[in-house]
């Protein structure tokens, strides 16, 4: 596999952090950085699918059964705010 170089910038207690943590792992900090990029795509890819089939699901229920009541939607949305699953600060994800 074919490496290349990229430039970032962080805060130094971010740095602090990175090498710590790539230390304790007994890594390069740049195979640590590569690693911790990958995860965090991947579950933001997870999280996307999660989040298209919950509106699938839910736009197929109203389709049989007419739109959820808002209470519900409400309660919903805040037990996902709650297990950290959205943002509702996130008006993307609020309009979901």
């Amino acid at each position: 596999m074919t490496a290349r170089k990229l430039s970032i910038s962080v805060p130094p207690e971010v740095e602090d952090t990175i090498k710590a943590a790539a230390a304790n792992e007994g890594k390069p900090v740049s195979t640590w950085l590569a690693e911790a990029a990958t995860e965090k795509a991947q579950t933001a890819a997870l999280l996307a699918a999660g989040r298209a089939a919950a509106r699938e699901l839910v736009a197929d229920y109203e389709q049989e059964h007419g739109p959820l009541p808002v209470a519900s939607r409400q309660r919903a949305r805040q037990f996902l705010a709650e297990v950290g699953l959205i943002n509702d600060d996130d008006p993307q994800q609020a309009a979901g």
